[in-house]
């Protein structure tokens, strides 16, 4: 049984009814060396014989958003009737092939026990050889990899969401698969490099992160003496289990980050119009939804056009229900809406006497879209997932809203994590994929960023200048380390009015008003900015600024959000040079930020081919240079930054 493309490949030989995994080539590089053992198994799997197998195939987009892509499912089923389903997807020109298994016919058993994160193998003091060790069990195994390089890393990426309680949002551990020690970890991201070959592959599970998955164990990743092995399918009632993909890349950090990316972008391609924008949500400035009602949004719609603003957004607080909350809570609710009252979701009649029609309007007439926010119902497991939906497609029908924040979700359960796929899908299916759904991962139990990665935009954080909390190089900090791991194109990035709250910033050298009026808004271009404030209130020194920066980027952002964007220089910290280098098939777009560096001046590395580019000045202060192969970059003021368009030079 085979499946691949041009640059990655996979044969895997089926016995007793499973496969094993013979052969991994990728870039022309063999990666295992077959020991003969099933690389899938699957809790509560007995298959009786005789085997019935059946194999299909089909091509075009498997979901609305994704691209096109080659599937085959093999069916294996015993005398009984009960078996699995093995689900498999290749993308054109993408390094990555993607597994699922579906059971079929019979409910799960209980999750198999699993040991501690490290162990060492019998460290008694008898010795013993290699080949007596025994490896730990192979239940509930998703992917069994033996490898063939003899002195492989393994590299753990721990990231975090719950950012209303977390802002170190990711780190990497790396261990040397040496004989003695078991490595394991609790991750849905592990890299395996060869680094004698400048090579490697990526496990990916397409799960919520592991503290906040419905279906917990207590690894995910084991890696011992030249195996690597992902658990935990995570299969639901109807059988339904995580999907995982291995993506190869050679040639380096950034390569493994561009191969990463890839396959991300292909489940959802950036489509203009619709992703990247500028978005605005007055909740931003606290007031929360105290001033919410039809002619604040209209002031709102009025500066937002003046600013570049694409879509006005408006949140908790133009529906009739009130949640928990809200800044005048009357018995106010966070889940159970439609037990709370049947018609929760239709406008508030004394903030929008109109209905939602007249703002609406308003905003097609100055040439903004409206968003909304909305908390799909939590309660028993999302049972009503389907009214939900309803709503949202409702109001896409009715009032042409394509982009929706969904916040307040809780997956306690894995019914009602799938059960919130479905509203998803419907979502997507029913709008042709047209409505983008920035998905809130601030608190509570929600997919994160590989769990539901066909949904839009991921907003990333709640940060407030009224708590002293908002730190434009922080927040550059959390998208500069998640870029090592998540497409820019999949987040949605706050900035905040500077000039609000200064005092809470007294005495600091980072405090956001001490930055030039459009850096903080600079820092979100490689991903989807919000303006995170209320635009009628914006001071016209800040706004001005930003409305430049604003009508300068719309010109370029599409050929810059279609590139590969990967980070450069150093991890902001308040004393770097950093940025991001945006990868396209014509230029590439370099954004720099100079921080409270000593330095005026910085050659930067660039994930470019080797040669001359001619540099084009885009937005910023300062200038930059081709020089020994480096973007070298003079910025003369602490706190500044530059955007410059590359092309290569013709000898």
């Amino acid at each position: 049984m085979r499946a691949g493309n041009g640059l990655i490949s996979r044969r895997w030989k089926l016995v007793d009814g499973l496969p094993v995994p013979m052969s991994l080539v990728a870039y022309g590089r063999e990666w295992l060396r077959p020991d003969g053992k099933a690389g899938t198994t699957f809790p509560a799997i007995a298959l009786q014989p005789p085997l019935n197998f059946h194999w299909s195939t089909e091509c075009g987009p498997a979901d609305p958003v994704e691209a096109p892509s080659h599937r085959a499912a093999l069916t294996v089923l015993g005398q009984d009737g009960r078996g699995y389903r093995w689900h498999l997807q290749i993308f054109a020109d993408c390094p990555a092939i993607t597994c699922r298994i579906e059971r079929l016919g019979e409910s799960p058993a209980d999750q198999p026990a699993h040991e501690s994160e490290r162990t060492t193998a019998g460290a008694t003091g008898i010795e013993q050889d290699a080949a007596e060790r025994k490896e730990t069990a192979d239940e509930d195994l998703m992917e069994r990899l033996p490898l063939a390089a003899m002195h492989a890393q393994l590299a753990i990426a721990d990231l975090a969401d719950s950012t209303d309680a977390h802002d170190n949002l990711a780190a990497e551990r790396v261990w040397r698969l040496g004989p003695r020690e078991s490595v394991r970890a609790a991750t849905c991201l592990a890299m395996i490099e060869d680094p004698l070959a400048g090579a490697g592959l990526i496990l990916l599970k397409h799960a919520p992160l592991p503290a906040v998955r419905p279906v917990k164990n207590p690894f995910d990743v084991v890696g011992e003496n030249r195996l690597v092995r992902l658990f935990g399918h995570g299969a639901d009632s109807e059988g339904q289990g995580y999907a995982w993909s291995v993506i190869a890349w050679e040639g380096g950090r950034w390569e493994r980050t561009a191969a990463l990316h890839g396959l991300q972008v292909r489940i959802r391609p950036h489509q203009p119009g619709r992703d990247g924008l500028l978005l605005s949500n007055t909740w931003g400035d606290r007031n929360r939804d105290a001033r919410i009602n039809e002619p604040f949004v209209l002031a709102e719609i009025e500066a937002g056009a003046a600013l570049g603003v694409d879509v006005c957004q408006i949140d908790d607080g133009w529906q009739k229900g009130v949640t928990s909350n809200s800044a005048q809570p009357k018995n106010g609710v966070w889940e159970g809406f439609w037990k709370a009252d049947p018609q929760f979701w239709t406008p508030n009649p004394q903030r929008f006497p109109h209905g939602l029609a007249g703002v609406v309007h308003a905003a097609r007439d100055k040439g903004v879209a409206m968003g909304l926010w909305f908390a799909p119902d939590s309660s028993n497991h999302f049972a009503n997932w389907e009214k939900d939906a309803e709503v949202m497609i409702g109001l896409h029908q009715r009032h042409g809203i394509r982009f929706i924040k969904v916040d307040g979700v809780k997956t306690t359960s894995k019914a009602g994590e799938m059960n919130l796929q479905r509203l998803f899908s419907r979502v997507r299916v029913e709008t042709q994929g047209n409505v983008a759904i920035d998905l809130d991962v601030t608190a509570e139990v929600r997919p994160g960023y590989f769990g539901a990665m066909q949904v839009g935009p991921i907003f990333l954080e709640n940060r407030y200048s009224d708590w002293g909390c908002w730190w434009p190089h922080a927040t550059l900090r959390n998208l500069w380390q998640l870029s090592w791991y998540v497409p820019p194109q999949r987040l949605r990035i706050e900035f905040l009015n500077p000039l609000r709250n200064q005092e809470k910033y007294e005495g600091s050298p980072l405090a956001p008003g001490l930055y030039p009026a459009d850096y903080p808004f600079a820092t979100t271009l490689v991903a989807n900015p919000l303006a995170w404030f209320e635009v009628s209130n914006l001071p016209e020194k800040v706004a001005k600024p930003i409305a430049a920066l604003a009508a300068t980027w719309r010109k370029h952002r599409d050929e810059l959000h279609a590139g590969t964007t990967l980070p450069i220089g150093d991890c902001p910290s308040g004393m770097a040079w950093t940025g991001f280098c945006s990868r396209g098939p014509e230029a590439a777009h370099v954004l720099v930020f100079r921080e409270r560096t000593h330095s005026a001046e910085s050659g930067v590395d660039l994930p470019l081919p080797p040669g001359n580019w001619n540099i084009e000045k885009i937005a910023g202060g300062g200038e930059a240079l081709w020089r020994d192969g480096r973007l070298h970059v003079i910025l003369p003021e602490q706190l500044h930054w530059l955007w410059v368009r590359l092309t290569p030079a013709e000898f």
